[in-house]
């Protein structure tokens, strides 16, 4: 397929590269024209894991990732031994691939009465996230085992973890369980079958501005549904989004990972990773309210444009003043794109302010400037339609006309003999 034009007049989006197939396609991170696309079965459900390293495999196995792919627990194997993971297991039947999690917890305990280790989801300096099958319900789980809170914080993390639970919306992975083995703080959550964004980025790199608002306008609607339930998340950050892909229509994201207040505050913030996302107010020591998440906000949107976080060098302190006391590179400047509107990367940069009032007022008013984008679109695409069947009113009007002079010409020409 041949690359003529920069844009598709229909729907706006680019035409895939030269030699690309778009049938194998099976990610909508980077925006293409689907005009031609012939739907086909949903493929988010058949994500695999390999049977070799017990890590999930990517859509397209083999892909050379842009950072190391065992930071993101995704399978790097040669040859990966890829076992599908059925939603739920028919009678008699068993999971073909599971997990000691004794290997990686070394000494936290695990609720083995009730779950089943499938695969490794993630593993950070907070927790360890296997993927499970609900021995009760026999449904995929996402199982979280803390390695950091003390026993004086138990009571709080279950007072705190009560009120989480309560949440239900469509884009956030539910949490269906929470208890302590052992000492040992652990959360269960809905599976799914999706990526996080980190993981994306790894994998795909940058995505098109639009997939990136329609991310970001997603994410907003689930804050301030939450806010509607005295919530805040407090942990907006790419490893905490997932990106669920659908080919047959738009893709959608699922949060995870809502903080316990209490408990973040404990923290000892002794590594870089704890800080890439924090919000500037929290690093002053203000009160972390909707304007921070405001920030926590513009800084996964920086992610999306640039494909880092707005300060990632030198130690946790150092990461932590910067988002006290500096603004971050303009967006543009490391990441340049020609098509990308300049307003947006405004948008992005005003929710990094230094001051709280510099911001926008609400994240309901953020999602309200982040739905312009979209319309734009929409907009181009109804006036390229008007303007088609305007000219094809023309066409047919002249076509008319013509059939009208002809007729009386020719009327003149009998009238003459």
């Amino acid at each position: 397929m041949e690359n003529t034009e920069t844009t598709c007049q229909a729907c706006f989006r680019p035409p895939l590269p030269a030699g690309a197939d778009l049938k194998s396609e099976t990610n909508q991170w980077v925006s293409y024209c689907r005009c031609q696309y012939t739907y086909k079965p949903n493929v988010q459900f058949t994500i695999a894991v390999c049977g070799k390293c017990r890590r999930r495999i990517p859509y397209q196995a083999g892909l050379n990732y842009r950072v190391p792919s065992d930071r993101f627990e995704l399978c790097s194997c040669e040859t990966p031994d890829a076992q599908k993971i059925p939603v739920q297991l028919k009678p008699g039947e068993k999971d073909p691939v599971s997990l000691d999690p004794a290997s990686l917890l070394k000494n936290l305990a695990f609720p083995k009465e009730k779950y089943s280790p499938i695969a490794l989801l993630g593993d950070t300096v907070r927790a360890t996230t296997f993927l499970c099958r609900d021995k009760e319900r026999n449904t995929r789980v996402a199982v979280k085992i803390f390695k950091n809170i003390p026993a004086n914080l138990h009571q709080t993390f279950e007072s705190e973890m009560r009120k989480i639970k309560q949440l239900t919306h469509t884009n956030i992975a539910k949490v269906a369980d929470f208890g302590i083995e052992n000492n040992c703080p652990y959360v269960v959550s809905e599976y799914k079958d999706g990526f996080s964004l980190e993981q994306c980025m790894a994998m795909y790199d940058i995505p098109s501005h639009d997939v990136a608002v329609k991310i970001l306008i997603s994410l907003c609607e689930v804050l301030v549904y939450a806010q509607s339930q005295s919530v805040l998340h407090r942990d907006i950050r790419p490893g905490n989004i997932i990106f669920i892909d659908d080919t047959n229509s738009e893709p959608t994201i699922a949060v995870t990972d809502f903080a316990m207040p209490k408990i973040k505050k404990s923290e000892e913030l002794n590594h870089s990773w704890l800080t890439l996302y924090y919000s500037g107010d929290e690093a002053r020591n203000l009160e972390y309210n909707e304007k921070a998440e405001l920030y926590t906000i513009g800084g996964l949107g920086y992610f999306l444009l640039t494909g880092q976080p707005p300060f990632k060098d030198g130690t946790a302190l150092d990461i932590k003043n910067s988002h006290a006391l500096k603004l971050p590179p303009r967006i543009s400047s490391l990441k340049f794109a020609a098509d990308r509107p300049r307003d947006l990367e405004e948008v992005i940069e005003r929710c990094l302010e230094k001051d709280p009032k510099e911001r926008l007022e609400t994240i309901a008013k953020l999602k309200e400037r982040l739905e312009v984008f979209p319309r734009r679109i929409q907009m181009q695409i109804e006036a390229v339609k008007r303007a088609k069947q305007k000219a094809k009113m023309l066409r047919v009007g002249s076509i008319s006309l013509g059939a009208v002079i002809a007729l009386a010409l020719a009327i003149m020409a009998l009238g003459h003999k």
